[in-house]
């Protein structure tokens, strides 16, 4: 995006020689309907100390307290990733900022600055678009992050493409290769309320048609609309993020695709089996139960299986503790593991062999190997 916000301040100055021209501030005056798109997308952007020239330019220029990146990028397709009847404008835009910023949690890091790449249809108005760029600033915004820069084009869906880079502070990153044996598992944020928004929203096709329907008892409708919220803008807890490594973490990420898919990726990274305890998660599963139950399904499979929670999940020593942060299960050693399962789950989960799913023995739960369900995009 070529146009800086309407009345930021004058950048700060950097400490190097190679000092930068006085026209950071700029306002460019709109040219094209794009040049005017572009203006009107970038509107309600603050100004941050460490954008040294923000939007406005070809490029942006960044000021990094440390000498490292963190970088991610992460695309929401329309049909694919969200449906326009599903959420608003606004809220889609949030909800590309909370993913992108659930990245770079994942890692340790702190927000620092992104970039949007959005392709708009030809049947979004400008009031419709100005909602997406609110959103999507604000979402930014409400994470730490300054937006300073992009592109807009054209096309014939809604794609928003958002590129967020991290700090470290001197910190080391958190690597999901770093669960060690003996580590304890522990999870942060919400975990199942996407998928049960999900499930809402596929049986009765809208957010209002599910609180209407007369099926549904009243107990129920705090619930049902507390989910379909976090399903439309997931609620990342970031903040927790940048102490992790300081109190002794050894792996990390966010779970974006199923607590028990990416459980399995942090034990395959790092060469271990994780171990889930049913009697840890069960306050998650119960929370969900008679919703679930009202749907005809099981809240574990939400638990286990449900993606775009964007909790966090990390492997610590025993004795770690960060508020948040809630014990669910246990790293044993993949050699001896293997040895070791058992025949006796204190629990029946689902496990059934179909596209979604795949069996290795890298996640346990209650010492049982579990088939991964979970989100994949290229599952045959």
């Amino acid at each position: 995006m070529t146009t800086s916000p309407p009345g930021e301040s004058a950048q700060v100055e950097p400490s190097s020689p190679h000092s930068l021209p006085s026209f950071q501030g700029a306002v460019p005056t709109p040219i094209t309907a794009e040049d005017r798109l572009i203006a009107d997308f970038t509107a309600g952007l603050h100004a941050h100390k460490r954008v040294l020239v923000g939007s406005g330019d070809d490029c942006a220029v960044l000021a990094h307290p440390d000498s490292r990146s963190v970088i991610s990028t992460d695309v929401l397709v329309e049909g694919v990733h969200f449906r326009r009847d599903w959420m608003s404008l606004e809220q889609i835009g949030r909800r590309a900022a909370a993913q992108n910023a659930a990245d770079i949690a994942a890692m340790g890091a702190s927000a620092h600055s992104a970039v949007a790449a959005v392709t708009i249809p030809k049947d979004m108005g400008n009031n419709e678009i100005t909602a997406l760029a609110t959103g999507l600033a604000k979402g930014l915004e409400s994470y730490g992050y300054a937006l300073v820069g992009g592109d807009l084009s054209s096309g014939p869906c809604l794609q928003i493409a958002v590129t967020v880079i991290g700090d470290l502070a001197g910190r080391p990153p958190l690597l999901r290769c770093g669960a060690q044996v003996g580590d304890q598992v522990y999870f942060a944020g919400n975990l199942g309320d996407s998928a049960a928004g999900l499930a809402l929203l596929e049986r009765f096709q809208s957010p209002q048609a599910a609180l209407d329907d007369p099926t549904l008892p009243g107990s129920l409708r705090g619930l049902v609309n507390k989910v379909i919220s976090r399903y439309q803008v997931p609620e990342v807890p970031a903040s927790l993020a940048s102490r992790l490594a300081l109190a002794g973490a050894h792996a990390l990420m966010d779970v974006s695709d199923g607590l028990s898919r990416d459980g399995a990726k942090i034990a395959a990274a790092s060469g271990v089996v994780i171990d889930l305890h049913p009697v840890l998660l069960e306050k998650y599963a119960q929370r969900l139960a008679d919703l679930a139950s009202f749907l005809g399904t099981s809240s574990w499979d939400w638990i286990l299986g449900g993606g775009e929670d964007h909790g966090l999940l990390c492997t610590a020593p025993a004795g770690f503790a960060i508020p948040g942060f809630t014990l669910i299960g246990e790293v044993l050693s993949a050699s001896t593991q293997a040895a070791n399962i058992t025949n006796k789950p204190e629990v029946t989960f689902s496990n059934e062999d179909d596209s979604s799913s795949s069996f290795n023995a890298y996640l346990l739960v209650e010492g049982q190997p579990y088939a991964q369900h979970g989100w994949d995009h290229f599952a045959s």
